[in-house]
């Protein structure tokens, strides 16, 4: 966003050069993008739009920054002379917050001021005519958008903020004919739109060089509902995005003050009364100050008076140790929020490296996390390949506010559909596709509150197979994989063609044929019911003092032969100083005979008492093959 230095100054008379400026607003507030030809190109944070995106909002921090005294102005708007008969409604309260309106007769548009033309061809606004450049220039001086219409051209004298009728259009001043939908939001007269509320003006009270009366308006608009809007029309204005930014509707008051004010010196004309409504007024948020707790959390030692001034110099208002944070500060809601204001004023280069001081509590494994890794490397040491799949489904009880498509508008109940779906496209490739998911599902309680659990599902097709035989492996593997996490009392039982598993009585899963997805043999159970059934016992190794040497070894071996049948044959035999052997991938294609495949297994080798040779490593790697060899075939790659 750019900014005069020119009218910076006017604002600040004692402003420093503006090398000096961008240096500090660089330390203390924004990037700035450039500063030349004296125009500040500064970058403002989304969440300081409703205060910093303005020059009276960048002059505060400016003289905060450079410790200069900044008297905040108190718009006021000249004297009414008239009562105003505009009728300002909201229809729609909980979309338009505040709208303020003045009527002005026999006004002059009026030569606009060579100061205020140099500070809109700064920010990249055209001149136009005084009330129009008045109403422009406002916006950027106090952040607040305004908008006037001629009111000679308006149908009685209603000013409604309502949803716009399904296809009504608006000719924007640009001469673009918009056709609305009612989720947009329109001010108008008593049978017409006068323009696309927050966004832009319409040509059907336009002001003209013939205008004489007017209808001044400030509001203050839902930022959503602006944002989409924006979007669906394909229109942004600097309007709009202020908007957008869900800026305080407290500014709505300074904007029309002031422009109330520079009217009345440009052009003249009458003054209405000021109408206001406002149905549901913000209240200003109020926080104590703490210097022990502040001083804590900055790690700084820095006094309370010195702190407190610094945010009497930045608009707050202070009342003993009371801070009455600015209306117009949307950003400032809790306690750390004044920690950082004053952190970033004193300098983020000044806080002293302090390393934090900290219990260090024991390692404590996480149960679901290690039963997730226990059962992970179980099922790869069978030979099954791990799969994600996504979370959505087509059917279920947890409905998504907003689906991707009708195909993905559920929180998954189950993960059947991901992992069948991922065995059917395998399985046109592979004879044999075994796999397996751990994730989570989502299902309704009696109290109608999504409730997650965590399931594993195991899916095994085998074209070389009967289905009856799959059945058994599956079956076999959730056997073996229960022996492995020390669950007892493992329970089948036969319900039609499903085979229900139970432990102590509680159902904890199914195994079931696939005879409608073509064929093949699916099981899935819930890691929440089996894990108090589990039974784990912890040791302790000490951590060796010495490096560890690593060997990769791959074995050229049958497609038949399970990277677990490999794994325990190499673990059979080992030597002390063998540490870990881990599967490291499987490759088959190009290099590699047909009917083989290349099994990469990792040996770690460390000594608790040396530090091991390369020769040493060799020679025990060594031992290990000839140990394999008696109880696998293989060769090395």
């Amino acid at each position: 966003m750019k900014f005069s230095y020119k009218t910076l100054e006017r604002i600040i008379p004692d402003i420093p050069p503006i090398e000096s400026v961008a240096e500090k607003i660089t330390a203390h507030l924004f990037e700035i993008e450039s500063y030349e030809n004296s125009i500040l190109d500064i970058k403002i944070l989304p969440n300081r739009y409703s205060d910093a995106a303005c020059y009276r909002g960048i002059a505060r921090e400016i003289a905060a920054m450079c410790k200069l005294s900044y008297k905040a102005p108190k718009y006021s708007a000249p004297k009414a002379k008239h009562k105003d008969i505009t009728n300002p409604v909201i229809e729609v309260p909980n979309l338009c917050r505040r709208l303020m309106t003045c009527q002005i007769h026999d006004i002059a548009i009026g030569t606009t001021p060579a100061w205020m033309k140099e500070a809109l061809e700064t920010y990249g606004i055209r001149s136009i005519n005084g009330i129009v450049d008045i109403t422009n220039y406002v916006t950027i001086e106090t952040g607040q958008p305004l908008h006037a219409f001629d009111t000679d051209t308006m149908e009685g004298n209603e000013l409604v903020v309502r949803q716009a009728h399904e296809g009504e259009v608006v000719t924007t001043l640009d001469g673009k004919e918009v056709v609305l939908t009612p989720s947009a939001l329109v001010l108008s007269d008593s049978r017409h739109a006068l323009d696309i509320a927050g966004i832009k003006g319409g040509t059907r009270a336009e002001i003209t060089r013939t205008t004489k009366n007017i209808v001044l308006t400030a509001g203050n608009f839902d930022g959503t509902l602006i944002y989409k809007t924006a979007r669906r029309i394909g229109i942004t204005t600097d309007a709009s995005i202020r908007f957008s930014h869900a800026i305080s509707p407290d500014i709505a008051v300074q904007g029309m003050h002031r422009a109330l004010e520079l009217i009345t010196e440009i052009c003249g004309g009458s003054m209405g009364s000021i109408c206001d409504t406002y149905p549901k007024p913000i209240k200003p948020i109020t926080l104590f100050f703490d210097i022990k707790r502040f001083n804590n959390l900055a790690g700084l030692n820095l006094k309370e008076s010195a702190c407190l001034a610094t945010l009497a110099s930045l608009g707050f208002t202070i009342s003993g140790k009371k801070i009455t944070v600015p209306l117009e500060r949307t950003d400032i809601s809790r306690f750390e929020d004044i920690v950082e204001e004053i952190l970033r004023l004193h300098g983020y280069a000044d806080v002293p490296a302090t390393p934090p001081s900290i219990a260090v509590m024991p390692l404590v494994p996480e149960p679901m996390r290690a039963l997730k890794d226990d059962i992970q490397n179980t099922l790869v040491t069978f030979g099954y390949t791990e799969i994600l799949t996504r979370s959505f489904s087509s059917d279920g009880e947890v409905a998504l506010e907003n689906p991707l498509s009708p195909e993905q508008s559920f929180l998954r109940m189950h993960l059947k559909e991901g992992i069948v779906n991922a065995l059917a496209l395998n399985a046109k490739a592979f004879d044999t596709v075994a796999l397996f998911e751990i994730g989570s599902v989502f299902t309704k309680k009696t109290t109608h509150e999504p409730h997650e659990d965590i399931h594993c599902a195991i899916a095994l097709k085998d074209k070389r197979l009967k289905d009856e035989d799959t059945f058994r492996s599956v079956r076999g593997a959730i056997d073996a994989l229960c022996t492995k996490l020390g669950i007892s009392n493992v329970e089948y039982a036969e319900d039609g063609a499903t085979l229900t598993i139970a432990i102590h009585t509680e159902v904890i899963g199914t195994i079931t044929y696939l005879a409608h997805e073509g064929g093949g043999t699916y099981a899935e159970f819930s890691l929440s019911k089996i894990m108090p059934h589990t039974t784990s016992l912890y040791s302790f190794t000490p951590i060796s003092r010495y490096p560890s040497i690593t060997r990769d070894v791959s074995f050229i071996t049958n497609t038949t032969l399970k990277a677990g049948a490999l794994l325990d044959a190499a673990w059979h035999d080992v030597p002390h100083s063998v540490t870990d052997i881990r599967f490291m991938g499987v490759y088959a294609g190009k290099g590699i005979p047909e009917g083989k495949k290349s099994t990469t297994l990792r040996f770690v080798f460390q000594s608790k008492d040396k530090t091991l040779t390369d020769t040493e490593a060799d020679d025990f790697l060594s031992y290990i093959m000839d140990a394999m060899r008696e109880r696998v075939e293989f060769e090395i790659k």
